[in-house]
């Protein structure tokens, strides 16, 4: 499993939250779209991060962390995944085909839906949300993609991969 992430904005509690999923799921990795905003003390977070540069992300330093690309496409779990920050680039850009994800924050509101065979997920935030779901992020994983609460785990709302 990979937790989904976004709009950490170098906040401490944020990076809490987010270590505290990773640590109840046993995620495998971190997708991050965007605006981690990274702080030296979170350098060695900040690095194993599958990370997109959000609009915030040009006002920092990475240290020791390779500047993040706008956008990125990668193959997990046999999904085509593609990932932005939102600001940037939208779903139109790319060439979105039935079975890909999209994986975009910037709203710090989550969303997770299905249109036309292509799965859309925003994981909110987990330093600043805006919606009344609070702190939350998205967990990805073989047999679906789910949005979850970061202050208890439980399930906002899920999307399962058909068998075939």
């Amino acid at each position: 499993m990979h937790l989904i992430v976004s709009d950490i904005h170098g906040s401490a509690e944020g990076i809490r939250l987010v270590q505290s999923a990773a640590a109840h799921f046993e995620a495998e990795g971190i997708i991050s779209a965007g605006d981690q905003c990274p702080d030296p003390a979170f350098d060695c977070f900040f690095s194993s991060l599958i990370a997109v540069r959000g609009n915030s992300d040009r006002f920092y330093e990475y240290f020791n962390t390779p500047f993040p690309p706008l956008s990125r496409e990668l193959e997990l779990y046999g999904k085509r995944i593609v990932i932005t920050h939102g600001h940037a680039a939208s779903p139109e850009d790319f060439d979105l085909r039935k079975g890909d994800i999209f994986i975009s924050g910037h709203t710090h509101v989550p969303c997770l839906y299905e249109e036309n065979g292509v799965v859309f997920c925003n994981p909110g935030s987990p330093s600043r949300p805006r919606s009344s779901s609070g702190p939350t992020a998205a967990a990805l994983s073989e047999e679906g993609v789910f949005l979850f609460s970061l202050l208890d785990f439980s399930t906002l709302k899920a999307i399962r991969f058909s068998r075939s």
